[in-house]
């Protein structure tokens, strides 16, 4: 009994760990553009920052990028003294959305929110690994 009861604690753990890791939007996933990429319900949603821009792109459930007609998206930006600010993004050729960061500004975090056809898709990017200089005192984004 004792036996019976160890392998369904198991069995209950590991399935819980499973679940864990891929609910959540931080696993591992291809990147079309060399972003970062997150689930967001049936979609991914993928930002790459670069040059002090943020891209965006809606991704399909094969992490895809799907067309930006029709599609609108926007973001709370969070800079590091705590100070939130709502933007639209713009629409970047076929695919892309993009917001210019102020480099005079540190940031947090961006929630990235996607509308496409009556759904919505919401991920949220941390932006202060990007915004910190290199060792050599140059701010070098890769």
């Amino acid at each position: 009994m004792k036996k019976i009861i160890i392998a369904m604690t198991v069995m209950l753990l590991t399935s819980a760990v499973t679940f864990a890791q891929h609910s959540g939007g931080d696993h591992k996933h291809g990147s079309p553009h060399g972003g970062a990429v997150k689930s967001a319900g049936d979609f991914h949603i993928e930002v790459n920052i670069k040059d002090g821009m943020v891209m965006a792109y809606l991704l399909d459930a094969k992490e895809k990028a799907l067309a930006n007609t029709g599609v609108t998206a926007t973001a709370v930006i969070q800079m590091a003294d705590g100070e939130t600010s709502n933007v639209t993004l713009i629409p970047n050729g076929k695919e892309g959305f993009m917001y210019t960061l102020d480099k005079a500004k540190k940031y947090n975090k961006a929630i990235v929110t996607f509308t496409t056809a009556g759904k919505t898709a919401s991920a949220s990017f941390d932006l202060a690994a990007k915004a910190k200089p290199a060792a050599d005192g140059h701010n070098h984004q890769h």
